[in-house]
């Protein structure tokens, strides 16, 4: 019988994200899937600047930002006016920009050449999982193939399979959460035109106030169009060609346009009680789904698999025990909440559930034209970003200007004299330490707890040093998937090293819930508004 130290259930954009990642650890892969092909049709096409961070780990960068259209403008409309519009323009500090508009199916197909490329991974199509045992030791995985039924066992099981994942059915494990009863129709059409690159959202357009309209550009002179049809519409209006041309022109008048792809969905927000299941570990739509309303879906898997990839290898590697795995647990089951309250959020604007909830949706959407405080509360879908974690009571010491850059948030990336810090940071933990603070001593403290210094100088890089406050004695500890584990106004090498040794040991002790933004805030007070009887 095969053994395998990680088998991963799964080739869509986690599974494949997260084979790559281990392979660039030195992690052997055995990565499955039932499917004979990447799966076609539409699917996730909103890629945000962490997943390009991502894919630039990954060595596809290039390919995906080359094929893809970058978009920064977002415009609003209620009825025939519009009300709002955003910016979303690179941050001049970055390396990329804030979201690029990429088919799901190109992405896997440049995603599954890279995994052809490595090594250190065991592509099989047409294999499913037919049974499977765990226990303390690992697990036992019976497979039917094309050459017949197989046997094999695997240290850990990742399952990466999806919304309908065959492994939690195994296991008797069930998601819970909420389904949508609106039915949406998206269009992917071809037009070849002169519109902006730009996100534009209908609420109530006039020609069914009952609607709402998302769309969006694509590579090829494709455009998505998402359309709130209601709860009546029948399966079989996506054969209706007639009436799926009627709702294109309705946007694009007219505009000559061809149909690429026409499908009809009802979402949920649903999540597994737990992500880590003993060796059993769950990532992707396998442990949770959300609404497509801000782009969370894809790209929350593709920031599962960040954070779970150079774990497992710590603990393949023997560096750290399976005890590590609960800070993956904690943590992307705090960021699945996050995004379920953001997205359920965004449905309670968009689709109000009472005509009084709409009569106060839509005076907003009125005073929004002149007032600020009511473009804030317009909710047409918050994009993804970075989820917040918590953090360790003593991860932070002395008096600091930015929750931006505070313990259990992303890096926010800087453009430094010699490339961006993304650049700068490695497969290891990370200190970034303002050069003034920096020894031999420190160098040789660090490189025994395998710890990286990066030391910022400050004629060198000052955009860097002001936006993390690098005064001569700060310092920050990164983690290997660029998420501040720890940051002190008064820095001692102790205060790093003993903080790394506490995050490996899988701590969860002393744990401080992150702080919601302000927009969160405001989004919390209106779902309110609107769900008063």
């Amino acid at each position: 019988m095969s053994s395998f130290k990680v088998t991963i259930a799964g080739s869509g954009l986690t599974g494949l994200t997260l084979a790559l990642l281990l392979a660039k650890r030195g992690v052997e892969v055995l990565l499955l899937d039932e499917k004979s092909e990447i799966g076609k049709g539409s699917k996730a096409i909103c890629f945000s600047r962490r997943t390009l961070e991502i894919f630039d780990k990954l060595g596809v960068v290039k390919p995906v930002f080359g094929q893809g259209v970058q978009w920064n403008k977002g415009r609003i409309f209620f009825r025939n006016q519009e009300i709002h519009s955003f910016d979303l323009l690179p941050d001049k500090y970055a390396k990329y920009p804030a979201f690029v508009n990429i088919s799901q199916y190109e992405v896997e197909k440049i995603l599954v050449a890279a995994v052809q490329q490595e090594k250190l991974i065991d592509m099989r199509w047409q294999h499913r999982i037919k049974s499977l045992e765990t226990s303390i030791e690992g697990n036992t995985i019976q497979i039917i193939t094309p050459e017949g039924e197989q046997a094999l066992t695997s240290d850990f099981l990742i399952a990466c399979d999806g919304s309908k994942s065959t492994i939690r059915r195994l296991m008797n494990l069930e998601m819970t959460g909420s389904r949508s009863e609106e039915k949406f129709l998206i269009i992917d059409f071809r037009m070849e035109a002169d519109f902006p690159s730009e996100r534009w959202f209908w609420f109530a357009p006039p020609h069914n106030e009952q609607e709402t309209i998302l769309l969006h550009k694509q590579p090829n002179n494709i455009w998505r169009l998402d359309v709130k049809l209601g709860k009546e519409v029948p399966e079989t209006i996506v054969n209706d060609h007639d009436f799926v041309i009627k709702k294109i022109k309705q946007v694009v008048r007219d505009k000559p346009v061809s149909i690429d792809w026409v499908s009809l969905y009802r979402f949920s927000n649903k999540m597994l009680e737990n992500f880590v299941h003993g060796s059993v570990v769950f990532a992707g739509d396998a442990a949770h789904v959300f609404s497509p309303f801000g782009a969370r879906g894809a790209n929350s898997g593709m920031h599962d698999a960040d954070n779970l990839a150079w774990k497992l290898a710590e603990i393949v590697n023997n560096k750290a025990t399976a005890k590590l795995l609960q800070t993956y647990n904690h943590e992307r089951l705090g960021a699945c909440k996050q995004n379920i309250t953001c997205t359920i959020n965004s449905t309670q604007f968009i689709s109000p559930p009472t005509v009084k909830a709409i009569s106060v949706r839509d005076s907003i959407l009125l005073q929004a034209v002149g007032d600020v405080v009511a473009k804030k509360q317009i909710n047409c879908g918050r994009l993804s970003v970075p989820n917040a974690y918590s953090s360790y009571s003593h991860s932070e010491e002395g008096e600091w200007n930015s929750i931006e850059t505070s313990p259990g948030r992303c890096i926010k990336d800087c453009l430094m004299y010699d490339g961006y810090l993304i650049e700068k940071l490695n497969s290891e933990f990370t200190l970034l330490i303002n050069s003034d603070n920096h020894s031999a001593n420190i160098d040789t403290d660090f490189a025994a707890n395998n710890i990286h210094i990066l030391a910022i100088t400050n004629d060198g890089s000052p955009a860097l040093i002001d936006l993390y406050e690098l005064t001569p004695d700060a310092a920050y500890l990164i983690t290997p998937d660029q998420y501040i584990l720890g940051r002190w106004k008064n820095f001692t090498p102790d205060l790093a090293i003993s903080l790394k040794e506490i995050y490996l040991s899988g701590s969860l002790t002393d744990m401080i819930s992150h702080t919601p933004s302000e927009q969160d805030l405001i989004d919390n007070e209106v779902a309110i508004l609107l769900a008063e009887e």
